[in-house]
């Protein structure tokens, strides 16, 4: 049973964290914010992949980083794809 974890960011923005286990689901061409364990919010691009060590890498901040996975609380997309109308 999963739970359902909704995070309120600076500006009132909300958003529903997915969990690390859909990590690898993630689109590296859409920003995403992940939340760790002592609540720091990095925002960058990530293509899913956990290295041998357990981490994985957030790019397009200035360096690029890399964040141990196993400190990862969950990760959403920085802003929400809309749906066109047809």
């Amino acid at each position: 049973m999963s739970m359902k974890l909704t995070a309120t960011f600076k500006g009132g923005r909300r958003r529903v964290l997915k969990s690390p286990e859909d990590f690898k689901t993630i689109n590296e061409k859409r920003e995403a914010m992940f939340v760790m364990d002592d609540w720091q919010i990095y925002t960058g691009y990530s293509d899913g992949e956990v290295d041998e060590k357990g981490n994985f890498g957030v790019f397009g901040t200035i360096y690029g980083i890399a964040l141990p996975f196993n400190r990862m609380i969950g990760w959403c997309y920085e802003t929400v794809e809309r749906k066109t109308k047809k």
